[in-house]
This record gives C-alpha cells, structure tokens and sequence, in this order.
C-alpha cells in the first residue's frame, strides 16, 4: 500500500524557499498491486517553493532533464536512480509547468509526475492598477467570478492543491470570467490564470 504523502506546508523555510512540499518514491515492476510511483504525482506550488523526493523502497530517481522534457523551464535531476533510502530536494525559482519521470527500465509508464510553479499572488485582490486580478467571493459556493482587468488571458483553471485542474473556464478569456464550482467539495484552491504571453498567475479562494 502507498504511504501517505504530506500535502501542506511543514515549515516556512527562507525567502527563497517558502514552503516544503514532499513527495513519495516508490514500487516495483514485478509488484502488480504497487507499480511504481510517485506520491502526490502532481503539485501546484509558488516560485521558492522546495520540493523534497524520499525513496521508501525500490530504485529510483527523479529525471526532470531537459533532454527528457524540453519544455521544462528548467533541469532538475537526483541523478541515477539509486535504491535504500534518499532524498533530492530542488528550489524552483521560475514559473512554468515541470514534468519529470523515473529512468529505471519500464518505470516511467507509470512513474511520472509534474509540478506546475505559479507566482505567489496571495494580495493579489488588494492591489490596485490595470494589473490587478480579483476572485470573489471566497469562500464560494456556486459560481466564481475572475476579474482579469486589462489583461488577456488564453486559459483560467482552477486547480486543487495537488495540481489537478479540476474545473476549467473555455478559451480565451478577458474582463470578467465566471466558472461554474457547483460540483466541487469544500476545500481550499487556486485560480491558475495563464495570460498570452504565457506566464501564471494564481489567487486562492476556499470553497464551502
């Protein structure tokens, strides 16, 4: 059975580094009830954030190498995978969607993951100008209203805080948007918004 991985902040570490998130590594080809795996397989996190990978059996690494995926802002790798027990740990620093897998032989079919890095827009419904972006209300319960002001956006998402888009507003977006939250559970999510350009912005809101 897989472990439980912890999904909220441990401890607010230094400024570029503002929360650690950590992920589980672990499973085996020849074990067909605990395939390899990583544990959340996907997180949305703020640039600074730490990312921490720990083995808890089996052999493994984390690849998020731009050879493997060139669409990543960055490279992140823990190096060849090992087996006992390790932990990699990377900073990410730029906003963009990351993928990564695991190089040992057939387990990347399901030892794949993403981390999806938005700028941290916690005030963002308290600042003024053109460049403002507003959500209400929050918490919500039906409907949610985006307010993207001046600015132009080619998706908005909202996530939860494992990264998966769990409702979405349809192409192109601008002025005031509003998605349907009906069907969600009550809990604590982000409003992803990608502008034209291609960067991210996110706005927290709660759910009841």
């Amino acid at each position: 059975m897989r472990p439980i991985s912890t999904l909220l902040a441990l401890l607010p570490l230094a400024a570029l580094a503002q929360t650690l998130w950590n992920v589980n590594v672990g499973g085996s080809t020849i074990t067909p009830n605990n395939l390899p795996y990583y544990s959340p397989q996907n997180l949305t996190i703020t640039v600074g954030d730490m990312v921490r990978w720990s083995n808890v059996n089996g052999t493994h690494n984390v690849n998020g190498g731009l050879d493997q995926f060139p669409g990543n802002p960055q490279a992140f790798s823990s190096g060849d995978p090992a087996s006992m027990s390790w932990s990699y740990q990377f900073t990410f620093t730029i906003p963009g969607v990351y993928n990564y897998h695991c190089d040992s032989e057939g387990h990347a079919s399901t030892q794949f993951g993403s981390i999806t890095v938005v700028e941290d827009n916690t005030h963002v419904a308290e600042t003024e100008g053109a460049d403002a972006i507003r959500v209400f209300p929050s918490p919500a319960n039906e409907q949610l209203t985006i307010d993207l002001g001046s600015r132009a956006a080619q998706s908005v998402r909202v996530v939860n805080l494992s990264g998966e888009t769990v409702a979405t507003h349809g192409g192109n977006a601008s002025g005031m948007v509003t998605i349907d939250i009906s069907a969600l559970p009550a809990a604590n999510y982000f409003v992803l918004i990608t502008d034209t350009a291609g960067r991210m912005r996110s706005v927290p809101f709660g759910k009841r």
